[in-house]
């Protein structure tokens, strides 16, 4: 119980001190990452006539996926019904080709909505996490996700890879 309490202290200074050192990245009017056909075509492995499929250039953890309509939309609320099922037939696409491609065991499913819910880029956009055997400690995974924030962005020789190992499931 006491190395417990320590790990779970010392993950609650940690996630404290980088929650206030590391300022949120403010949305930005001009830019959508997801709308850049660079951004697209350099992290994507999966599109149909409505969604988007990419995998991230930061990964929390390995297999960390976005899935975001094609159509530029700030917020969930403004999507039609038909792409907000569209997006959910996708993620489960992404969860069977995971399943071969990370050997997943279960996933987390995350979508800020607004500004104030964290989100950092003016797209919704869907987080798709795949858990292995054994992650489930939520403790460790806001750490990762903390700590993500300071890691550099993979290789693109790295996403690609990881790219073309998707399509060839999904």
């Amino acid at each position: 119980m006491k190395k417990f309490l320590f790990v779970f202290l010392s993950l609650s200074v940690l996630s404290i001190g980088v929650y206030f050192l590391i300022p949120s990245p403010k949305l930005s009017k001009d830019y959508c990452a997801f709308c850049d056909p660079k951004v697209i075509e350099s992290q994507k492995f999966y599109e149909d006539d409505a969604i988007i499929a990419l995998y991230t250039h930061k990964p929390v953890v390995p297999g960390h996926c976005l899935i975001i309509p094609k159509r530029h939309a700030e917020r969930f609320e403004q999507l039609t019904d038909q792409e907000a099922a569209s997006i959910s037939n996708v993620i489960k696409k992404v969860d069977q080709a995971s399943i071969k491609v990370f050997n997943r065991a279960s996933y987390l499913l995350m979508q800020k909505n607004g500004v104030e819910a964290g989100q950092t880029v003016p797209h919704v956009h869907f987080h798709y996490f795949p858990r292995q055997a054994g992650d489930d400690s939520s403790v460790k995974f806001m750490a990762q996700m903390l700590i993500s924030v300071l890691k550099k962005p993979l290789p693109p020789a790295e996403i690609k890879e990881i790219c073309e190992k998707m399509k060839e499931q999904m």
